[in-house]
């Protein structure tokens, strides 16, 4: 728990790091920034850091990655990569992105490509529980759990193409 600099209340901070296996495509150059202003000067609290990152195309592969097989389903997975379809235009279906979600989905510790009706019964709860406390209410209002699952769900059905030789 990490005490408010402006205010009395303290509020968790959350960081998910995670190394499922090598890198598919390069490491590219980036900086971190804090959120963190100084209430006076609007100036940054703490320095930035530069940093290693991994390519926009690696960072929504692992994030469908994530939606189609992560055992205990979540509902950030399926915010992001509805705010990157809908938002940043991101072609979630282009064939090289497809083949890069596959080579993930092939790395050891996935569970099995699920889209399947009681995975998105299972996310409908989180909605409220997981996505309501974190976001701004205009960011809420403007997802649909129904849209995102069926991304995912269309990417799912393009790589079950791919592995029967692009036969639909």
């Amino acid at each position: 728990m990490v005490r408010s600099l402006l205010g009395r209340q303290e509020e968790a901070i959350k960081v998910e790091v995670g190394l499922r296996g090598p890198l598919v495509t390069e490491a590219e150059p980036a900086e971190a920034h804090t959120l963190l202003l100084d209430p006076v000067s609007g100036t940054q609290l703490a320095p930035v850091v530069p940093l290693p990152c991994l390519s926009r195309q690696e960072a929504m592969a692992e994030k469908l990655r994530a939606a189609l097989s992560r055992r205990e389903v979540a509902i950030r997975d399926f915010y992001d990569v509805d705010h990157a379809v809908r938002r940043l235009r991101f072609p979630v279906l282009a064939a090289g992105f497809v083949a890069l979600v596959k080579k993930k989905l092939r790395m050891p510790g996935n569970g099995p490509v699920d889209v399947s009706a009681a995975r998105l019964a299972a996310l409908r709860p989180q909605l409220e529980a997981q996505l309501k406390p974190v976001l701004r209410a205009a960011d809420l209002a403007g997802f649909d759990l129904d849209r995102a699952f069926g991304s995912v769900a269309r990417v799912a059905e393009a790589l079950a193409a791919e592995s029967r030789g692009g036969r639909r």
